[in-house]
């Protein structure tokens, strides 16, 4: 009977124990708050996306702004604020005034850390450099050397603290950087593969004492994942460059993996509980982790910030709000296809040039205009890079390469003006260019042909590199103020899409 007792009494403490060790453990759980954009590519202004509302904005810094505050409200001493890169580059308040609206707006807003993007270098390293002297928080980029050093005052890391937990965020960018911005601008850079360096860093940053590591990616969403399954020891991957909207988070090899979208429509919101001990993830934000920014008359708004952006764009309004022309049709991109914005981009380019075919990569399209009247405004939105014309002769042999390269899809097809393209994508790549014609006459290999680019492509962009084999090389105006000239003369415009360029799937 004793026996039976003592037996029942050390189970009973034994549970007793049980509970109080997980309720201990429990108690000492941490929330930590991530919140996190990408791609917001200037998008200082509120803006119409059809596919979201028809008559509501999204968007805009101090409508984001807003619901950043509100969420580090909910958990002050516990929550992180990243970008994931490509943060300036894109619309008229922005680059005319070379990304310092937003910086302004990052600073008062307290980042922890952004990783630079593939078009942080848009404007050269000088440009970049200033924002990096000019920003309250560090830039990270732990994959981008300079003679075989980091970038000048880039960090591959930093480490911060929260609740007694120390997180390390590691930055990454895309190796892609080196072909898709103007080589000159990059030509003196290295871009590693990420899954080389990160695991060093990852031990690293862990001898120093991170409980919790982030790796704050602009490589895009499929490289994010493979980045997962390739690297062990990331907790947490924040990602840019793909624009993906990913609502709920992805978990690859125990890695979570996150996006917001682009251009400020949402706000990254991930929540994490974390046991101390052992930097273990108990638990994490399953779903809805995006909140749409929404600028309606009804949405709250930061009024600093609104401050902010009233200074700079009350300099542009005037010139910005000017009407250049009008399309009786919605000017829509296709990455991929033909597009009719694509056509008349390209048709403007031969107008104001004495080629016979006009290439125009879709990358550099950067919205769509709806039917009315266009305002500077939307070119400058369409067309936000700095690029200007360059005329070349090329052979055809090296227009085929042009296209076959253009049919790898690898960074969307070659919008084109003057030519006529079939292609067969069920063929393999570099195979796939069926047919070619010039005026109803078939490309001759040997011939030489009058050619115009943008200047991002005549440097070989895109991996394009037999743009770099052109002669007789001159350079003309800027893309955006030719394509404003044509809308001069030519409005009302109508483009379509009439089978320039044809695919077979």
């Amino acid at each position: 009977m004793i026996k039976r007792f003592l037996k029942l009494l050390t189970l009973v403490l034994f549970l007793l124990l049980l509970v109080s060790f997980i309720f201990g453990q429990q108690s000492q759980v941490v929330d930590i708050k991530i919140l996190h954009i990408n791609d917001f590519h200037g998008r200082l202004l509120p803006y119409i996306v059809k596919s979201i509302s028809e008559n509501i904005p999204v968007s805009g810094g101090a409508y984001l702004g807003y619901l950043i505050n509100e969420e580090i409200s909910k958990n002050p001493d516990g929550t992180i604020l990243l970008s994931a890169g490509d943060m300036f580059q894109g619309t008229p308040i922005s680059n005319i005034f070379r990304g310092e609206p937003v910086i302004q707006m990052m600073n008062y807003l307290k980042f922890d850390a952004m990783t630079l993007g593939n078009h942080e270098f848009d404007w050269g390293q000088e440009v970049l450099q200033s924002w990096i002297k000019n920003s309250n928080f560090p830039y990270l980029a732990a994959n981008i050397l300079k003679d075989g050093k980091y970038l000048p005052n880039v960090k591959p890391y930093t480490i911060v603290e929260r609740k007694n937990l120390k997180i390390a965020i590691i930055g990454v960018t895309t190796p892609e950087t080196a072909y898709i911005v103007k080589p000159d601008y990059v030509k003196d850079l290295t871009f590693v593969d990420p899954k080389e360096i990160l695991p060093l860093l990852i031990k690293e940053v862990k001898e120093k004492g991170a409980n919790l590591v982030i790796v704050l990616s602009h490589l895009g969403y499929d490289a994010d994942k493979k980045l997962a399954e390739d690297v062990k020891g990331i907790d947490v991957i924040v990602g840019g460059h793909s624009h993906t909207v990913v609502s709920s988070p992805v978990i690859v090899r125990g890695t979570i993996i996150v996006q917001a979208g682009y251009n400020g429509i949402y706000l990254g919101v991930l929540d994490l509980k974390v046991q101390p001990e052992t930097g273990l993830i108990l638990d994490f934000s399953k779903g809805n982790t995006l909140k749409t920014v929404f600028a309606g008359p009804e949405n709250k708004f930061d009024k600093e910030i609104a401050q902010i952006i009233e200074k700079y764009n009350t300099q542009l309004k005037e010139e910005f709000s000017r009407v250049i022309g009008e399309t009786l049709v919605d000017l829509v991109r296709n990455y991929n296809e033909e597009s009719n914005v694509g056509n008349v981009v390209c048709d403007a380019m031969l107008e104001a040039s004495k080629a016979q075919v006009a290439f125009q990569n879709s990358g550099g399209i950067r919205i769509d205009i709806p039917k009315g009247k266009i305002t500077m405004e939307q070119v400058y939105s369409l067309l936000p890079f700095d690029n200007v014309l360059v005329e070349m002769d090329l052979k055809g042999k090296d227009i085929l390469d042009l296209l076959e390269q253009s049919a790898t899809l690898e960074k969307g097809i070659l919008q084109v003006a003057g030519i006529k393209v079939k292609y067969d994508m069920t063929r393999p790549i570099g195979s796939r260019v069926i047919e070619v014609s010039l005026n109803g006459e078939p490309l001759d290999p040997e011939k030489i042909y009058r050619v115009v680019t943008n200047d991002f492509l005549a440097a070989g962009g895109d991996k394009f590199v037999a743009f770099t084999r052109g002669k007789n090389i001159t350079y003309g105006d800027m893309l955006r103020d030719v394509f404003v000239e044509y809308l001069k003369k030519n409005s009302p415009i109508s483009p379509r899409v009439e089978g320039r360029s044809v695919i077979i799937k």
